[in-house]
């Protein structure tokens, strides 16, 4: 195995004025005379092993490293599936190295490497990068990954969370994904770990993005960058409750000058949900009154789920290049079909009365996004780049609910049936030009952003009437948003001895009009924000790095959750959104500590006023109980965050996150009053990796975490945990790839979600089907060796969803 060495990213070198200029350069190939990109470069002073450059070879396999003093020094180039290089140097002046060759390691097979890497995690100023490219984790899907990314833990719902909350985006090569939920989930389950290079960890985003959002997971796509054809196709079974299904292909060809990407994957299969839901009501001296319990076995039908993605890149010449591409989801056929028995007792725990619903339900949806790039060299380290993005959201939730009344052991007494059709189109259209420079010692960046939303909401109701479906005008309604948000930005970024820094400001303009027509209600806004951002980080000594950041951000809701719709679940249960819902403004602030380039300590603190969670409330006076998005005062938190990796034997690698934090929510309830959920909160996950014999290519991982109870607006959150563990083998020399996962092994992740202050009292035991065996086999098609490195596509992540 390869030696390791930790590099420093620099931002920019910084030397004084009246120091000579030095240069070095060079290239880097392999023994077949390729041209050797991306390879990791390190300059190391011998008088003085704390000062040292690093660079990595650009696309012709070049190097240079500038600004040197006179002096011995210690070359060090290391690429992945190659022997590791070492020379000594001593500078006098400019020099231009022989071409260097890197021979390649014995476990490089004919016609592919082996994948059997640990993942590699990197501390940088602003992020944290989860390197996935050759690892084990490779043979996991998109959501599996990000599951197992240090700092990223899964809460309610298998709803990702980043330091206890879950205002987070996720971007693919910095995009905006527009699904939410089940979906979002869904196409992630169809993103192949194959074509991932590693998951950025930012949890204070630099004023380059946009402000929205406290922190941002994006998924960087592989991009080929040497010429040739390389695919693959692969397949997977899964059997939980219900089997599914999905087949995936990569395609990927480049030229000198034109380079194709592209992926498809179909997925098919049925979704299994059990819950139990538990509502109690009580009077003043808190005696329950009545209970009412629900039983929920929910299956979707998704026969059809297709997710694609296509690029195109092309160089004009050596200054100039176009990019174009598209991505999208699409699943059309999907459907479900819920009955859910509902018990009413007494005060007394006596059987008072029952009613029994049927939800027949249909949830097409579209998302289709288009972007065309144009980027232009103003010298080595100087460029102009603009970019424009276009995306479509289609979601329509057809309900026919029917439920039937009936008191213990006789026959219903009463028939009731409605239903309802709600659609969702939205269209989002963004232009945007940034400019970055390095020169002098220093990074320059700036940009200027526009971006416009349109969504259009229209729900149809109708009631049963003698048999007849007749239109309901009180619950039909339309609801019309638009918005614009105009951005510009600034940063700096230095180097200045042991120390590196950076700096930005953003600010953003917002203008944004909900319109409920039906009842002829209006909402505008206006509001001009600023989000400065600061960085630092230390080295006082050789294996120690000392950083603090500070960040700025605005939270705005999603758009489902303006919505003032009434989405029911049965007659006496509901969701609603608000259309007068407020951004939330958050503040986070860290301290970091990294040991040996390896262990990472994250202490920080969060601050959020005004965020938009969803709560539950009964009304009394209907017996509903609402699911509802709203304001809530505050959210605080603080914490400490730990993650590694780590050796025990050249065969066992094992990554380790632990995280130890405290959350108080502030709300208002019904009565006026304001209340407190605060809870001190535990999350440890390890992600073991085996190699099970001398060839390494066959692997094993064994992988667990645990949550303790944990608190989400008026929520109460159990605790859960699981167990997985999989083997994958490779095959035909390493052109295929067999895989088996066991997944939930003994169904730990069930929750209780409650609610319980003043006169509201209500849960659900949830159980989502989590557990699963899978079975996967990939073929790889064409030249293996081609390297693929993280896509340059610096498209920021667009608006909310």
């Amino acid at each position: 195995m390869m030696k390791k060495y930790i590099l420093f990213i620099l931002i920019m070198p910084f030397m004084s004025f009246a120091q000579p200029v030095i240069k070095l350069s060079g290239s880097v190939q392999n023994s077949k005379k390729e041209l050797l990109s991306f390879a990791d470069i390190a300059l190391i002073n011998i008088a003085d092993s704390l000062d040292y450059k690093s660079s990595v070879t650009d696309e012709k396999g070049f190097f240079e490293i500038d600004k040197l003093q006179k002096g011995m020094y210690v070359l060090k180039i290391a690429a992945f599936g190659y022997t590791d290089y070492e020379q000594h140097i001593i500078l006098e002046s400019d020099q231009v190295l022989p071409l260097v060759v890197l021979e390649e390691e014995t476990t490089l097979m004919e016609d592919m490497i082996i994948h059997y890497k640990k993942p590699v995690i990197k501390r940088k100023i602003d992020r944290l990068e989860f390197t996935i490219e050759g690892s084990v984790l490779a043979a996991d899907n998109a959501w599996e990954i990000l599951k197992k990314t240090p700092g990223v833990m899964v809460s309610a719902g298998e709803s990702l969370s980043v330091r206890g909350s879950s205002s987070i985006l996720i971007t693919i090569n910095d995009k905006k994904v527009y699904l939410t939920g089940e979906e979002l989930k869904q196409l992630l389950e169809n993103t192949q770990g194959e074509n991932i290079y590693s998951i950025e960890v930012i949890t204070n985003p630099p004023a380059k993005y946009e402000a929205q959002g406290g922190a941002i997971l994006n998924i960087s796509m592989k991009k080929n960058i040497m010429e040739g054809y390389k695919a693959s196709v692969s397949g997977a079974y899964v059997q939980s409750m219900y089997p599914k299904g999905v087949v995936s292909t990569s395609q990927n060809y480049k030229t000198k000058k034109l380079t194709l990407s592209g992926g498809y994957s179909r997925g098919t299969g049925t979704y299994y949900r059990q819950s139990k839901d538990v509502i109690r009501y009580m009077d003043d001296e808190k005696k329950t009154t009545s209970e009412w319990i629900s039983f929920l076995n929910r299956k979707n039908k998704s026969l059809s789920q297709n997710a694609y993605r296509l690029s195109a890149e092309y160089a004009i010449d050596s200054l100039q290049s176009i990019t174009l591409g598209t991505n999208g989801f699409i699943s059309t056929n999907n459907y479900g079909t819920y009955n859910v028995p509902t018990y009413i007792y007494n005060g007394n725990s006596v059987l008072d009365s029952l009613y029994t619903t049927r939800n027949d339900r249909k949830d097409p949806q579209k998302t289709s996004a288009y972007n065309l790039g144009y980027e232009y060299k103003l010298g080595e380290k100087e460029k102009l780049s603009f970019l424009s993005d276009y995306t479509r959201y289609f979601n329509k939730e057809y309900q026919d609910i029917t439920s039937l009344f009936s008191l213990p052991y006789d026959e219903p007494y009463r028939k009731m049936r409605f239903v309802s059709d709600n659609i969702q189109n939205i269209r989002l259209f963004s232009l945007q030009g940034d400019y970055m420079r390095e020169k002098n010692d220093e990074t320059w960046e700036a940009g200027v952003k526009w971006g416009r939303v349109k969504a259009d909401n229209t729900l149809d109701f109708k009631d049963e009437k003698a048999g007849m479906l007749v239109g309901n005008a009180e619950r039909t309604s339309r609801f019309l948003y638009k918005e614009m948000i105009y951005a510009g930005y600034v940063s700096y970024a230095k180097e200045i001895d042991k120390w590196s820094f950076k700096a930005g400001l953003r600010g953003e303009y917002t203008s944004l009009e909900g319109n409920s027509e039906t009842i002829d209600e209006i909402n505008k806004q206006n509001y001009f924000k600023l989000f400065p951002s600061v960085y630092g980080l230390y080295k006082p000594t050789e294996g120690h790095e000392i950083g603090i950041s500070y960040s700025k951000r605005i939270s705005r809701p999603q758009y489902s959750w303006l919505n003032p719709f009434r989405s029911y679940y049965n007659r006496y249960s509901y969701f609603t959104g608000d259309p007068d819902l407020k951004p939330a403004i958050i503040n986070n602030i860290s301290l970091l500590y990294t040991l040996a380039g390896n262990y990472n300590f994250d202490l920080y603190y969060r601050n959020e006023s005004n965020p938009a969670m969803e709560i539950s409330y009964q009304d009394y006076e209907t017996n509903t109980l609402v699911y509802k998005f709203t304001n809530i005062k505050r959210k605080t938190g603080y914490g400490l965050d730990f993650n590694t990796n780590i050796d025990f034997f050249s065969w066992w690698q094992s990554g380790i996150q632990t995280s130890l934090n405290y959350v108080q929510d502030t709300f208002q309830g019904l009565d006026g009053q304001f209340y407190k959920n605060e809870r001190l909160q535990f999350s440890s996950s390890i992600n073991n990796r085996f190699n099970l014999n001398a060839k390494k290519d066959f692997t094993a991982e064994v992988n667990g975490f645990y949550t303790s109870p944990s608190v989400q607006g008026t929520f109460t959150i159990s605790s859960f945990s699981s167990l997985s563990v999989s083997f994958r083998k490779l095959l035909f020399d390493g052109k295929g790839e067999f895989s088996v996962i066991f997944s939930d092994i003994y169904r730990g992740e069930k929750q209780t979600v409650s609610t319980n202050y003043a006169n509201q009292f209500n849960y659900f035991n949830d159980y989502s089907d989590s557990q699963s065996f899978r079975i996967g086999f990939k073929y790889n098609i064409g030249n293996q060796k081609i390297k693929n490195v993280e896509s340059r596509n610096k498209t920021e992540e667009q608006q909310r969803l």
